[in-house]
């Protein structure tokens, strides 16, 4: 550990403070043994940026986790400096929070294009289905944790620009299985053009009823909790704001954003433990890290 140290301590004199991630793409260490590093040693500060939030993951017991994960959190929102160098890691932090609300806002903008050429393409019906329906956009995108570093999408592996955008449509169940599936192929084609611009952006997108998102508030499987957290984190993108209100306070008599707080408080000791546990462990085994520490299959399907 000390010879990493003195690696670390060395770049930082001699480059500046740092990301996370420009630390391990400069000097090719281990991202786990370099986090490690960081937070014991007594020479090296950090600073952290952003928020944590719930994530449900089925490797976990109890399905809670935080996210950033820590391996994700130390490369992508945590600046890197040595105590003397205080002043610049404050300054970068604060850069590095603009930069996460503008790609934020970015994603966000375009959440909001895609919506908007389905429902222009539909002409008349898409004016029929704003009133029937509500497109939301759940993520990290609405939580302000947007990032733009580069990863693979799920079924094709290709590299996208960072955050996908997780698109819920909740249709009334009078809207006919003609027009769902006149924006169901829209929204597949749409998909399919960002993912080959040269700025790749992944739009993961899901259709529902009406019946089937009210059934999923009685929070009894992992779909339903996955389900129940898009919702309570969701931004509303168009359509019918008396249907999001209504799923939204339904949560709340129903007692789910109750339980998904203390699903996010069992979280939060879970990152405790495991941060505990990573500082205590030099050697983890790899089904540990998996649990514990990286990003690799953070994201969960949206349902």
């Amino acid at each position: 550990m000390q010879r990493v140290e003195q690696r670390v301590v060395e770049f930082l004199k001699s480059h500046g403070v740092a990301l996370g991630k420009e630390l391990y793409e400069s000097l090719g260490i281990n991202d786990f043994i370099l986090w490690r590093t960081c937070m014991l040693s007594r020479r090296i500060v950090t600073k952290r940026v952003g928020r944590r939030y719930l994530r449900l993951d089925k490797r976990v017991e109890g399905y809670a986790r935080l996210s950033p994960s820590i391996q994700r959190e130390f490369l992508t929102y945590t600046v890197v400096g040595l105590e003397e160098q205080g002043r610049e890691v404050a300054e970068r932090a604060a850069q590095l929070e603009r930069e996460i609300a503008e790609i934020s806002a970015r994603k966000l903008r375009l959440a909001r294009r895609v919506v908007e050429e389905a429902i222009g393409r539909l002409g008349t019906e898409g004016e029929e289905l704003l009133r029937r329906s509500c497109f939301i956009l759940g993520g990290d995108v609405p939580l302000g944790m947007a990032h733009a570093d580069p990863r693979p999408e799920r079924s094709t592996g290709e590299l996208v620009a960072g955050s996908d955008l997780d698109l819920v449509v909740i249709l009334g169940d009078e809207v006919s299985a003609e027009l769902e599936r006149k924006l169901d192929s829209l929204l597949f084609e749409i998909k399919h053009r960002l993912l080959a611009m040269p700025r790749k952006e992944e739009l993961d997108y899901l259709i529902k009823r009406w019946s089937k998102a009210r059934e999923q508030l009685r929070f009894q499987s992992f779909e339903d909790m996955v389900a129940c957290k898009i919702l309570y984190e969701a931004k509303l993108l168009a359509g019918s704001e008396e249907m999001f209100s209504s799923l939204r306070e339904e949560m709340a008599e129903r007692s789910v954003v109750e339980r998904l707080r203390a699903l996010e408080a069992r979280a939060q000791e879970y990152r405790r433990w495991s941060e505990l546990v990573l500082l205590t462990t030099p050697e983890p085994e790899e089904e540990l890290l998996l649990r514990t520490f990286t990003t690799t299959i953070e994201a969960e399907e949206i349902f």
